[in-house]
């Protein structure tokens, strides 16, 4: 189709330097856009039209239809995606992998009428972005919307998202757990941010979704006739072309930001590999890059289905060092790389699984705590798995974890619930001097001092999770927040003040505060003590090995219901927007974890002088300064799980009774010989009850 031509523009080197091909001056190319049949003349637009749908012409289709310029790279993802059925994208955060998703989605419904598609995220929250972009692109669109019925164009509704281009739809939905969903079909299936997509949700409800043909009729005829042609030896390369073309079927698209190797994003990704790279053949081993080996066999054990062709599948990756110079800030992935440990930088901007996270709290060992209801958490008392919460039970101890900073760090607060037999991490809180100055701002301050601020927050805190410990950095801020405490002017009504205690980091020191009126339970603890700060570090490693401190569920269903929960609040506070909601508690103890992965052990010194450092890596600023990341939600957990490990392991007081009585409260003879003959610690008892001697002079002269 086309003719060819010679381009003619001396300062193409120049002009047309960004897509990166060199001087075209003089270069002989093929224009699609001439060499027009009379059929072509005599329907204008029919032959646009049917260039734009070629998936080698995108780009033109997006430039005319929705006057957006796409560099080479993405072209060849969006042919990727229009050409396979089963793609895979993981490439760099900020290549525009979801604003790609939307162009796709507006280009397959303007250009092939009757599309259906689906779009799902990690959360609703997600999905509506890629809507988002759509309706963006949609009023941008001049030419796009002047081609379109009226009742085309973005709908929103409480569940559900919709873009309509003539008849052609793409609806973006709430996952949740598939339940309300199941009855949707669709030709296209969208997944973003596939590494937060539950596998068995995804497998059994999502891949539902495109089970039926977009036209089965017509695949019915397309199919039958290929079968009759090859009987009749009448089928070559170019029929079989075409036939791919023609009943390419409904297409399943997964994208997002690599995870870690041992999570499920991950396991796809080898899949496809093996799909991609066996050519079909069962038997032919396929080396993935971490060195294992693998056949199509261990995928397909009872032999490969007629229906799989090891090219509908494909894998396109782009880290960053393959996107165009120019299109994402150098000094930010710079400052990124240095300011984050590498297996962080690996999945956010290499496009790569790593294996682990390198630090001191492995991830792999994090996410092994965490319970949900589809995998709880064996122990003693059995299956164990919950959610996040902003109110405690009545009925459980509560232990808090404050660090209080204020400029570069967040003033953040960790909140653990004692349980029989292991501790659960329930909630997580932070705030900072600018997200104080906004709250001020819109109203919803009280208080003029920060520090005053946080202490009321600890206070209504204590009046959903009562508690009787408080951990708190006795560094930075801490001082400031225990003289809150101690202020008479922010005590309401039946409140009183908060003391300072060594009952569990150091009993035998008194405090001058032991006898002031209040409550004495503000353990203050001290990082820069090197046993507090051992202890408390490999305290918590241990109780993460031996699955006795547990993270809450964490999925799609849980933000969900948190945002429903959020969203009802709100309706009946009669507010546009909550402060503190359950969402942001749900993903406050999600950045915990991220921090705890950047601890690594250090150690300083040398010889007896050398002492062991848990910290963040080191930084460069882009001005060249040096830093460290945050570790504020980490250290607050440690603190927290410090007092909490010690409440949990203290030996049970002995119940002393009191002997003698008068007369006619003793017991009968008979019953005093059977007993024990002393009272006091074990050692004491069975030393006294052993030593026959002392025991026969005692019962003569009983």
């Amino acid at each position: 189709m086309g003719k060819k031509y010679k381009i003619h523009r001396p300062d193409s080197i120049v002009d047309d330097a960004w897509l990166g091909l060199g001087n075209l001056d003089g270069i002989e190319i093929n224009n699609p856009l001439l060499g027009r049949t009379q059929d072509d003349l005599e329907n204008i637009g029919l032959h646009e039209l049917r260039v734009m749908r070629d998936p080698q012409y995108l780009a033109f289709a997006a430039k005319v239809l929705c006057d957006i310029d796409v560099f080479p790279e993405q072209a060849a993802v969006l042919q990727e995606l229009w050409t396979r059925p089963f793609p895979m994208v993981i490439a760099s955060r900020g290549f525009s992998k979801t604003f790609t998703l939307a162009l796709f989605s507006t280009l397959k419904c303007a250009l092939v009428p009757g599309t259906k598609i689906i779009g799902i995220g990690s959360s609703f929250r997600q999905s509506r972005v890629i809507y988002e972009y759509m309706e963006k692109i949609w009023r941008d669109s001049p030419v796009l919307r002047s081609v379109c019925t009226q009742s085309s164009g973005p709908r929103q509704v409480v569940d559900r998202c919709t873009v309509r281009i003539n008849d052609s739809s793409a609806i973006f939905i709430p996952l949740g757990n598939g339940d309300k969903i199941r009855g949707l079909r669709a030709n296209i299936i969208l997944a973003d941010e596939y590494a937060s997509i539950p596998p068995d949700v995804f497998e059994t409800v999502v891949r539902g979704f495109a089970a039926v043909s977009a036209s089965p009729v017509e695949k019915v005829k397309a199919t039958a006739k290929k079968e009759a042609l090859m009987k009749l030896g009448r089928w070559d390369a170019y029929q079989e072309s075409m036939f791919q073309k023609q009943t390419l079927g409904n297409q399943c698209i997964i994208t997002g930001t690599a995870d870690y190797s041992f999570m499920h994003f991950a396991e796809t990704w080898r899949k496809y590999y093996v799909y991609v790279k066996s050519e079909g053949k069962i038997d032919k081993m396929v080396k993935l890059p971490n060195g294992e080996v693998k056949t199509l066999r261990d995928y397909f054990p009872e032999g490969v289905p007629k229906a799989f062709d090891h090219r509908h599948y494909s894998i396109i990756r782009v880290p960053y060092e393959l996107i165009p110079k120019g299109f994402m800030d150098d000094k930010m992935v710079a400052s990124a790389k240095a300011n984050s440990n590498k297996g962080v930088y690996l999945r956010e901007y290499g496009a790569c699984f790593p294996d682990d996270s390198d630090g001191f709290f492995r991830r792999s060992l994090i996410e092994s705590c965490v319970a949900t209801d589809k995998n709880p958490i064996q122990l003693p008392s059995g299956g164990v798995w919950f959610d996040a919460t902003v109110a405690g039970n009545p009925g459980c101890k509560y232990v808090y974890g404050i660090d209080p900073a204020a400029e570069q760090d967040n003033f953040t607060i960790v909140i653990l619930e004692l349980r029989e037999d292991h501790t659960r991490i329930v909630y997580g809180w932070s705030t900072n001097i600018s997200d104080f100055q906004k709250r001020k701002k819109a109203g919803l301050v009280a208080e003029n001092d920060y520090y005053g601020f946080c202490a009321r927050k600890v206070r209504n805190l204590m009046k959903v999770f009562p508690t009787e410990d408080i951990a708190l950095d006795a560094q930075g801020g801490g001082r400031a927040v225990l003289e809150a405490f101690h202020d008479k002017s922010k005590l309401e009504h039946g409140e009183h003040f908060l003391c300072p205690t060594n009952r569990i980091l150091n009993p035998e020191k008194e405090l001058p505060t032991d006898v002031e009126p209040g409550k004495h339970i503000v353990h203050m603890c001290q990082f820069a003590n090197f046993d507090f700060t051992s202890g408390g570090n490999h305290g918590l490693r241990k109780d993460f090995e031996d699955k006795v401190l547990l993270f809450p569920r964490f999925d799609p269903v849980t933000l969900e219901i948190s945002s429903m929960k959020d969203m009802n609040m709100a309706q009946d506070l009669g507010v546009k927007q909550l402060y503190d909601t359950l969402e942001d508690c749900v993903l406050e103890i999600e950045a915990l974890k991220d921090e705890l992965c950047t601890i690594v052990l250090t150690r300083t010194g040398t010889g007896v002088n050398s002492r062991d450092r848990w910290d963040t890596p080191e930084t460069t600023t882009a001005e060249g300064k040096k830093g460290r990341l945050r570790k504020d939600r980490y250290s607050a957990l440690v603190m927290a799980n410090y007092v909490a490990r010690s409440i949990h392991r203290s030996p049970a007081s002995p119940a002393y009774s009191v002997i003698g009585g008068f007369s006619h409260q003793l017991k009968a003879k008979s019953e005093f010989e059977s007993k024990n003959m002393y009272q006091g610690p074990d050692w004491f008892v069975s030393g006294m009850e052993q030593n026959s001697v002392i025991s026969q002079v005692n019962r003569k002269n009983r």
